[in-house]
This record gives structure tokens, sequence and C-alpha cells, in this order.
């Protein structure tokens, strides 16, 4: 079982740079063809490329001793606020809001939070990630 006490755990803030080639590059990989997406505001969905800058959710998951083969990124939740646009500096805080599990332990889940701020210090956005973590040892039929 993963240790409740670990609900509130932060990581350090950190910064990112929004590249507009990297941007280009994202609206491409998923087949956005919105003008303004191309060329000025970043997707909505690239936040999540950079919540997860400096492999900071492997990171959480190796400080909560969480089995990375026992994984499962079960849902992804944003709340956009402001735009961003290529070339903002945007400082995500990471944290864990939560931890629960269900059948007896069988699947534990992790709830962590990013907040995405620009220079000015406004959010910009929220993402909240459920990871779903596997404990088959728990199995409460019998069956392993």
């Amino acid at each position: 079982m993963i240790d409740r006490c670990h609900i509130g755990l932060s990581l350090a803030p950190f910064k990112v740079t929004i590249d507009g080639e990297r941007v280009q590059l994202f609206a491409k990989a998923i087949g956005e063809t919105d003008p303004q997406f191309l060329n000025d505001i970043v997707p909505p969905t690239f936040l999540k490329a950079i919540d997860g800058e400096n492999n900071s959710s492997r990171l959480i998951l190796e400080m909560l001793n969480v089995d990375l083969t026992r994984i499962l990124h079960a849902e992804q939740q944003f709340d956009y606020l402001e735009p961003v646009r290529a070339g903002d500096c945007i400082t995500v805080d990471r944290r864990v809001l939560d931890i629960y599990d269900k059948r007896d332990g069988e699947l534990e889940f992790i709830v962590i939070e990013s907040v995405l701020s620009n220079e000015s210090r406004a959010v910009v956005g929220r993402a909240r990630q459920l990871v779903m973590v596997r404990n088959p040892s728990k199995r409460v039929d019998g069956c392993v």
C-alpha cells in the first residue's frame, strides 16, 4: 500500500519556456489544423507536455515507492484559465492531492495536480492526473 503520509507531497517548482517550434510539432502530431494553434496560442493539451518536464511524473511515483511496471494512466483533466503562447515562461508546481484505494487495496489511485503560472504569477492552467496502481497480491478472490 502507498503510504498516505505522502498526500500533500510537492516537487520543487520548475520553469519551462514554451518553444514555438516544439508547439508546431506538437500541433502537427495531434492533427491540429486551427491556425491560432499553429502560429501563436499553444493547443490546450500541450500543457500535459510541459507539466511532465524534468521527468516530474516519474519522480513523484519514485518518491512514493511505486513500482512503475504496475501503473496505468487512468485520467487527465485540464482547466484552461489564460492563453499560453510560444515564448511564455511557465512555472509548474506539482503535488500529490490524494491517495486512495478500491477493492481492498487491489487498486490504488494517486491524484496529482499541476498548477501552471506565467511570468506575472497568474495561474494559466491546472492539470489533474489520476494514476492507477495495480496490486495483484491484494486480489480478494484468491487469484493471482
